[in-house]
């Protein structure tokens, strides 16, 4: 047998034993990173305005605290972002936090919250925010931060709802306090999608506003799913929540 042979040879048996011993899908260290990289690029799209630098930084914490590899929680940040997307109602939402909806979403009892449909650059994640007294909510928007705003004044999508948290009193209006205390002190993070696993105190969204409030200070968790991402539909669905109106 030639030697050019010999080697075409061997390289065929090699691979029909690889794939016998069930090897066939090897992935190298090149096509591992391609993967992550493109993995990456999905979450960074789908949260316009957070930088690469942070969301690596979180995830490099949550491979250290949940012992997962790097591509195990980028795979889970994906599989929730891509049921955000599952489950957007298009054609009612507006720019996230923007008050230019179609509906005022109205007063409200303290401790109650409400949701509407809300888009972020193509991504409908929604938006959320708490009354901490019948008149005004407490929110968290872009460039704003953590804001007051008054409930006659906040516009909504058509189909907003408003729910109350199944909670003890005493303990909603400390998370609603909490929330409230929040006012022009913290700034606004564009990462839904590593949220849960940030800080209370700080930059943070509107469902990380809401989910920490309650989370501190009356003891619950309003995430539905308990993923890494904490999104407003999480939120509006919760089984902490009971629908006191729809706004139509």
């Amino acid at each position: 047998m030639k030697f050019k042979e010999f080697v075409l040879s061997t390289t065929a048996t090699s691979a029909l034993l690889f794939t016998t011993l069930g090897f066939g899908n090897i992935v190298s260290a090149e096509e591992k990173i391609s993967t992550e990289d493109h993995i990456l690029n999905f979450i960074l799209e789908k949260n316009p305005g957070l930088e690469k630098e942070e969301l690596l930084k979180d995830i490099n914490n949550i491979v250290i605290n949940e012992k997962k590899s790097k591509k195990e929680i980028l795979e889970q940040i994906q599989s929730e972002l891509k049921s955000q997307e599952e489950n957007t109602n298009k054609g009612e939402f507006t720019t996230l936090g923007n008050n230019k909806g179609t509906k005022i979403i109205g007063n409200s009892k303290k401790g109650n919250i409400y949701y509407t449909n809300a888009d972020t650059w193509g991504l409908n994640h929604g938006h959320v925010g708490m009354y901490f007294k019948k008149t005004h909510i407490v929110e968290s928007v872009p460039k704003l931060g953590v804001r007051s705003i008054s409930a006659k004044k906040r516009k909504v999508e058509k189909g907003a709802v408003v729910k109350s948290i199944k909670v003890a009193t005493k303990k909603k209006n400390a998370a609603v306090d909490w929330g409230k205390g929040r006012i022009k002190k913290d700034g606004y993070s564009y990462n839904f999608a590593t949220n849960r696993t940030t800080g209370h105190y700080g930059s943070k969204n509107c469902s990380k506003l809401i989910w920490s409030a309650f989370k501190l200070k009356a003891k619950i968790d309003i995430d539905k799913n308990g993923g890494l991402g904490v999104y407003p539909r999480d939120v509006r669905d919760s089984g902490y929540t009971k629908l006191v109106r729809k706004v139509k």
